[in-house]
């Protein structure tokens, strides 16, 4: 018998003998760290995600650093088709040019805005009551053209904040320029649409929560179901899976306290650790019931179990916890997050199937043969009481 064979049959007699124990150290340990599941963040922000050592990123942070890393967000004002008359045709109409003036003094009030930019800077103090009027200003001020698009269906207005990768501050952001926007009365015929990077990083950082929660949820439900099924026992399947979940809750809170983000690359992460890992404690689950169908017993069946089928797992799970870990040698950031987001997933799931699983199985198995047993006293006592009564 091997070094591994060894260590692993000294560990299942530990868990025969502290099952109980064992279980209530994971449910501490779960705890301790499913608190840092809260802190997991989300790294919308795709620069953040390139290599920072790389010249044309170096030079892209130093201009950053000295003339302030702004962030714009855009608002454009377009005209859409409509059968109302009342519609305007012309971006250059003075309600609209009034509009921006009122929307420009409001934002500028923010305190979290650094700068707003459109032509309704070029208006100011200026008598326009006409199309024709705005039309003679714009012909003086070429400056403001550019706001414009060339058939004048469509105007821009930049609004400029530091808002950095603080999720917080570019939802705060978002919500200051869309409160503002709707203090201004709308004009028919005109459509006002928020894009620029905050905007996009906010639509981003919801897309992502939607889609973390929703593959491992779908995931959870299918490989559960599947579980059942293939085990034809809903408790069975609930065994395979405890472990599974422990793994991922122990992932997870370790990504929140060591500070590693969900991003693109790992939205699915969850969904990815339930998928690999959920064959380790099928493999111990099963291969124990064998043992218990020959008629051995708890300890010899987990002698048996736990080595042989403990082994096998831990070089598969070894194998490829290093495939992960070979991807934090990569350039680019998201690729070293995703290689060591999963090494750990499939690390504690390993752990949890060859540790934590035989003990939850011995648990409930005692259990159900606490639960008969008590059935069937109280059935015996029933019956015996029946007896007496008819006497």
């Amino acid at each position: 018998m091997g070094f591994l064979e060894t260590m692993l049959e000294r560990v299942a007699r530990f868990q025969k003998k502290f099952a109980l124990p064992i279980i209530l150290c994971v449910i501490v340990i779960t705890i301790l760290l499913g608190i840092g599941i809260k802190d997991v963040s989300l790294q919308t922000d795709l620069t953040k995600e390139m290599p920072q050592d790389i010249p044309i990123f170096k030079l892209n942070d130093k201009i950053s650093d000295t003339f302030g890393g702004q962030d714009t967000v855009i608002l454009l004002f377009q005209i859409e088709d409509s059968l109302d008359k009342r519609s305007i045709t012309d971006i250059r109409h003075p309600y609209v040019i009034q509009s921006l003036i009122v929307l420009e003094d409001l934002l500028n009030k923010e305190s979290s805005i650094d700068s707003v930019t459109s032509a309704a800077s070029s208006f100011r103090g200026q008598y326009f009551i006409t199309t024709d009027d705005v039309r003679n200003i714009l012909e003086s001020k070429q400056s403001a053209q550019a706001f414009f698009s060339k058939d004048y269906k469509a105007t821009l207005m930049y609004i400029r904040a530091d808002v950095g990768s603080s999720e917080t501050k570019i939802k705060s952001l978002a919500k200051i320029v869309e409160d503002n926007l709707d203090t201004v009365p709308g004009i028919p015929g005109v459509k006002v649409t928020l894009t620029g990077n905050p905007p996009m990083r906010a639509v981003i950082g919801s897309l992502l929560s939607h889609d973390a929660f929703y593959t491992l949820s779908l995931a959870a439900l299918i490989i559960l179901l599947l579980l059942f099924v293939m085990e034809k026992s809903i408790t069975k399947g609930f065994l395979i899976f405890a472990p599974l979940l422990i793994g991922l809750i122990w992932t997870l809170g370790t990504m929140g306290w060591l500070g590693i983000p969900l991003s693109i690359a790992t939205a699915g992460l969850g969904a990815m650790i339930l998928g690999l890992g959920v064959e380790y404690a099928v493999f111990m689950l099963t291969r124990y019931k064998e043992e218990r169908d020959k008629g051995n017993n708890q300890e010899q069946s987990l002698l048996v179990a736990v080595p042989s089928i403990g082994g096998a797992i831990f070089g598969s799970g070894i194998t490829t916890i290093v495939g992960f870990l070979a991807l934090t040698l990569s350039t680019l950031p998201m690729l070293q997050k995703l290689g060591l987001s999963l090494a750990l997933g499939i690390t504690f799931t390993l752990i949890s199937a060859i540790f934590v699983a035989p003990a939850i199985i011995l648990l409930e198995e005692d259990f159900e043969y606490w639960y008969t047993h008590r059935k069937h006293k109280q059935t015996v006592e029933k019956h015996e009481k029946h007896l007496r009564n008819k006497r």
